[in-house]
């Protein structure tokens, strides 16, 4: 990634962990990536700020459009760009999670992504602009190889404990935990089904877990209800302070349910996403390492009936 403007610091405050992007240059302010191979992904998410809400010297207020961050895509080259998102100026003075779903025209092998804030140009010369509110960007992810992911997945129907545990796992420069995960059906067949309206339907929930002492005592990143898992979904999660250390235990784990035949749900395409604070925070899943990375992990879970 190039950066005009840009450096890495807290000057903007922390938007996501540790330092950012951070852009309060005179002149151009923007991040370019490389050409990156989009084929097969699906989304693009960071965290943004704006200024700030208490004004700081070093991240002020913003008060009108041409203040604002624009995001851009380009497939040759950067000839031309096509405005794929607007950082608006007004929302963005508190940190903000974007989550954008990528357009079909930015699914090729040669797509580069642009963060830049408007600037004039005056007789050929970028015009300094410290009037303008500074910005910053911080875990830049791309990702979702397909949304429902592919081929077979962890599927659970057994009538006694039902969890996917990991091995331990060196999680101490983790930053997401990705996976997808569907809970009975909207079809409801005899293979995949649950009850949606019973007494104790909330808790057939299947909760994400970590453990820092081997599975003595577990601690709740996420619960999943079923009625909002009906259909595949791909869910994100930040990987908690306390287990960003060696030797930790991920798992999947459903408390209760009606044995064989009910309540089954099914796991697949479980990604940890590594912070590489020297590469901006940018982890491609279609290029670099989260699909092998992925498949590494998957080896290494354990299944229950």
């Amino acid at each position: 990634m190039s950066l005009e403007g840009g450096s890495t610091c807290t000057e903007c405050g922390i938007l996501a962990e540790d330092t950012a992007l951070y852009f309060g240059g005179s002149t151009v302010r923007q991040a370019i990536t490389q050409d990156l191979d989009l084929r097969g992904a699906k989304f693009l998410q960071y965290w943004g700020r704006i200024g700030s809400e208490n004004n700081m010297t070093s991240c002020h207020r913003p008060t009108c459009r041409k203040e604002g961050v624009l995001l851009d895509y380009s497939t040759d080259g950067g000839i031309t760009w096509t405005l794929l998102h607007e950082m608006d100026y007004q929302k963005y003075i508190s940190v903000r999670h974007d989550y954008i779903l990528l357009p079909e025209d930015a699914l090729t092998n040669t797509t580069r992504l642009r963060w830049w804030q408007p600037f004039v140009i005056s007789n050929g010369i970028v015009v300094s602009g410290v009037e303008r509110a500074q910005w910053a960007l911080d875990n830049i992810l791309i990702g979702g190889l397909a949304p429902y992911a592919h081929g077979d997945s962890l599927y659970f129907n057994g009538c006694q404990i039902r969890q996917a545990a990991t091995k331990p796992l060196d999680l101490t420069r983790a930053s997401k935990i990705m996976f997808v995960l569907q809970i009975g059906s909207m079809s409801q067949t005899d293979s995949c089904n649950s009850d949606l309206s019973g007494p104790h339907a909330v808790d057939k929930a299947v909760l994400l877990q970590y453990s820092v002492n081997n599975g003595i005592t577990w601690h709740v990143i996420a619960q999943h209800q079923p009625k909002d898992f009906t259909q595949a979904q791909r869910v994100s999660y930040n990987v908690p302070l306390e287990a960003r250390m060696k030797g930790v235990l991920l798992r999947w784990w459903q408390p209760r349910h009606n044995g064989t035949g009910h309540d089954q749900w099914a796991l697949d395409h479980v990604e940890v996403v590594l912070t590489r604070k020297q590469n901006y925070m940018m982890n491609f899943s279609r290029q670099h390492g989260l699909r092998h990375f992925y498949n590494r992990r998957r080896r290494s879970l354990r299944r229950y009936p």
